[in-house]
């Protein structure tokens, strides 16, 4: 337990790995802010307080990334004043990070664009970082896609699984796979101020071509008028002289991303099927998929 204080600061508790985190996926583990009074008692909020932003059933992964990225690039996420793997007799990873409690509007142009900058920027930081990581594989989608195509998953799923293999072929020969950040989404970029520059938290890093970070963003919390990403990204890693593949190739990359990301927020996000449009999306771009040139 720890007591609000009237400091810029923040708490994230990292648990040991949950048999999610152990299938490779953080989605569903449960990122919230919470207050906690001077009685010890449930929280309410004060403005004097201290935001704790408790993770829990997350990889102590991220302990070690935030750490690491923290020294190597100052702005790129919070700054982590302490870290540690143990919390008196408790086997838990914490982080005492600088407070940033904004969030930025997904359906702005700017912020979007933002986003995939700070995305870009982390893969660009990761690149000679050596931590664990995990692969975006077919050993992934093989397990994910399945999942999907028995909860209804609107659109020619079966025919993106079948082509799988000839799809993840072509991608590899694109560009080489990079350091990504793995958990890219807009609730994972704050700011210490509105409109402030743009902290990313969370990572789960993950070996894949570089327009998952996008793919994956896009499909978890995209939401009507969120433009396309992967192209913003593009620009961004351009940006930073970070190659990006044939150019030519970039529609039929994205193309594959989203029907891939398309599978995997269906198969986890229950809660995401109930609404029209992003059902609507997941069909949309499952069958411009199927209905695409095999490589």
């Amino acid at each position: 337990m720890f007591r609000a204080t009237p400091n810029r600061r923040a708490i994230s508790l990292i648990g040991t790995p949950s048999p999610r985190c152990n299938r490779r996926i953080s989605a569903q583990s449960s990122t919230f802010n919470t207050l906690q009074d001077s009685g010890g008692g449930q929280l309410s909020e004060n403005p004097r307080g201290s935001v704790f932003r408790n993770r829990r059933h997350a990889c102590a992964i991220e302990l070690d990334w935030m750490s690491v990225v923290s020294r190597r690039a100052p702005g790129l996420v919070p700054h982590v004043y302490a870290s540690g793997r143990r919390l008196g007799e408790v086997d838990v990873g914490w982080l005492v990070l600088r407070r940033a409690p904004h969030h930025i509007d997904s359906s702005s142009h700017d912020d979007c664009r933002k986003l995939m900058l700070a995305a870009a920027r982390f893969q660009q930081v990761a690149l000679d970082i050596d931590r664990m990581t995990y692969p975006i594989d077919a050993a992934f989608f093989e397990w994910c896609m399945p999942e999907a195509i028995e909860a209804d998953c609107p659109g020619p799923g079966e025919d993106v699984l079948a082509r799988l293999h000839q799809d993840l072929m072509w991608v590899d020969e694109q560009s080489p796979r990079v350091r990504c950040h793995g958990d890219v989404h807009f609730d994972n970029a704050v700011s210490e101020v509105p409109g402030g520059p743009l902290l990313l938290i969370d990572p789960l890093p993950r070996i894949a071509n570089w327009a998952w970070d996008a793919a994956y963003a896009q499909m978890l919390s995209g939401k009507e008028g969120t433009p396309r990403l992967v192209p913003l990204l593009a620009e961004a890693r351009r940006s930073l002289g970070l190659p990006t593949g044939d150019p030519p190739a970039l529609e039929r990359l994205e193309t594959i991303l989203l029907g891939w990301s398309s599978m995997l927020w269906w198969a986890i996000k229950p809660f995401r099927r109930d609404d029209p449009w992003f059902a609507e999306q997941v069909r949309w771009y499952l069958e411009r998929l199927a209905s695409s040139n095999s490589p």
